[in-house]
């Protein structure tokens, strides 16, 4: 694992048990709230500190290798004289819940990842005492955050002292204004929120019980994957009859909001058997389930599966001659050499729309609605909400290869990508403007 730190990186400091850690930063966020009804609105972290003289450090709190999607930002910023990257691998919000054995397998196994990627600058979690480490080791001048969950009010503690910055790790095709843009120890506090079209932007404007976070709008950087060419179908091994890329292929992308009190867009209760079937009796069809990295947790909470019947379900996927599972890793290759996706996602319904292919979206009463932007991209995706509609769709689509929505997909795939440049681009100048001008 690489460790290079920056010039001035400080010895580690002694960290929190995590009991204690998750409830200071319950007590923590309630307080501030409380507090804060008395006060103005926070100011914004670029309002303070100006960026320094080269080199800039811009840093990476990450924690989930699946929901990583600035490698182009990351690229970009590598390739950019005078700046210097680095990474700041925490625990998400499910690894906090973890017993402390599979914490630290977790743990290693985020670190292994990102460490491939770029040096380690510092690790938020110590494994060997399993204890947090506080935001004091986040010395450089920007840092992108992955996600709010399990570091909701990071960007508040950091303010004044390191500039901020939020991709949403996901693409916002549902209507979940507080996920979204409404965390209030969160988004208002970031030196930067980069938002991928107008029309995400202006939800955040016309919501006026939220505190407006400061916007650009870049265009996402999960779609400058796009740009590049293709793999070549031989040669992406999640696939079970990898050699053989004439044989039709279809990813199953189940959601894990299946509880009350989530988004209720998981059908798995009836869309999770009816796909094992399916690829039990379409032997010349390749199957590969990719589950939301949250999978377990909403099956368990739900009461629809605990632990080990989901891994029992995975295993008779596994067991198939004609299917695999891949859980943690990205999925970039893997939709680019598909032809058909089945889920239940939200981000996924406009993520897997460059493919060119046909998606089938798995519907449920009760979840929660597409957001404006989703809805733009509705007349792109066909729909099913049972049992005999996704078998009769999935002969139609996957096997009959009748696709009338061929045509309204190519052109509702130019709405991701609204600008003239790589959000990537865009994002690193806007940056480097910000530093020139301070």
């Amino acid at each position: 694992m690489s460790t290079d730190l920056p010039a001035n990186a400080t010895t580690m400091p002694e960290g929190r048990r995590i009991w204690t850690y998750r409830a200071r930063s319950l007590l923590r966020r309630f307080c501030w709230r409380f507090s804060d009804r008395l006060r103005a609105a926070p100011p914004h972290g670029g309002s303070i500190l100006p960026l320094p003289a080269v080199p800039l450090r811009v840093g990476f709190v990450v924690c989930e290798q699946a929901k990583w999607g600035l490698g182009s930002v990351l690229a970009e910023l590598k390739a950019t004289p005078g700046v210097t990257v680095g990474f700041y691998p925490t625990l998400s919000d499910v690894s906090l819940r973890m017993k402390s054995s599979d914490r630290r397998s977790d743990f290693a196994t985020q670190v292994d990842f990102f460490a491939k990627l770029g040096p380690i600058w510092a690790e938020l979690y110590d494994a060997d005492t399993d204890r947090m480490l506080p935001e004091d080791v986040i010395d450089c001048d920007l840092v992108f955050i992955q996600q709010p969950w399990g570091m909701q009010d990071l960007p508040r503690r950091l303010s004044g002292r390191v500039r901020t910055a939020y991709v949403h790790y996901g693409m916002a095709v549902i209507s979940n204004d507080r996920m979204q843009f409404g965390l209030p120890d969160f988004h208002p506090w970031l030196w930067r929120y980069y938002m991928p079209t107008d029309l995400h932007a202006k939800a955040v404007f016309t919501a006026s019980s939220f505190r407006q976070p400061d916007i650009r709008v870049t265009g996402h950087p999960k779609f400058d994957t796009y740009l590049a060419p293709p793999p070549a179908r031989d040669m992406v091994r999640t696939w079970p009859h990898t050699l053989d890329p004439k044989r039709k292929r279809v990813i199953f992308a189940p959601h894990h909001g299946l509880e009350k009190g989530s988004l209720g867009l998981g059908t798995f209760a009836w869309s999770g058997p009816v796909m094992l079937d399916l690829a039990r009796r379409h032997s010349s069809v390749d199957f590969v389930l990719r589950p939301h990295p949250n999978m377990a947790v909403g099956l368990a909470r739900s009461g629809l599966m605990q632990a080990a019947d989901w891994q029992t379900y995975k295993s008779q996927w596994s067991a198939l001659p004609n299917a695999s599972v891949l859980e943690a890793s990205p999925y970039w290759d893997l939709f680019r050499t598909s032809d058909v996706m089945i889920t239940d996602s939200g981000s996924f319904l406009a993520e897997y729309l460059p493919t060119g292919n046909p998606l089938i979206r798995l519907e449920q009463d009760g979840a929660a609605p597409l957001n404006a932007f989703g809805q733009k991209l509705s007349g792109g995706f066909y729909r099913v909400a049972n049992t005999a509609e996704l078998e009769a769709m999935f002969t139609q689509i996957a096997l009959a290869e009748n696709d009338p929505l061929a045509e309204a997909r190519s052109a509702l795939a130019a709405l991701l990508t609204p600008l003239d440049q790589p959000a990537a681009k865009i994002i690193t100048q806007d940056i480097l403007n910000s530093y020139v001008q301070d």
